[in-house]
């Protein structure tokens, strides 16, 4: 297959998963927290985001040989929308913090 035949199927999933993700997570960073894959332990919350998840699958994918441009494609959108937040470098915290470092990023009310 052609390289062109197989990235622009890439590109046009990626979009699509950037969108869908979009679509799916919270409008800011901590909105929707309930949904997070995060562990309480001693006192920490562990966070794993998902952008971190989705690299890993990626990762293992391309390992196993899966160069399929859709299924590929649709990770590497899950993971740029992952990206574009705030706290994507953020995995440890205290867990007295988590308002100090999420409210900065809630909306002010007017």
């Amino acid at each position: 297959m052609s390289l062109l035949f197989w990235f622009i199927p890439f590109c046009l999933s990626a979009w699509g998963g950037y969108a869908l993700q979009r679509a799916w997570s919270g409008k800011y960073e901590g909105d929707k927290i309930r949904q997070s894959l995060r562990f309480h332990i001693r006192g920490y919350y562990v966070h794993f985001h998902h952008w971190l998840c989705f690299s890993l699958v990626f990762i293992i994918l391309l390992l196993l040989s899966v160069t399929h441009p859709i299924v590929l494609g649709i990770l590497a959108g899950f993971i740029a929308q992952g990206l574009t937040y705030r706290d994507r470098f953020i995995f440890i915290y205290p867990e007295d913090k988590f308002h100090e470092i999420y409210d900065k990023w809630r909306p002010k009310r007017k």
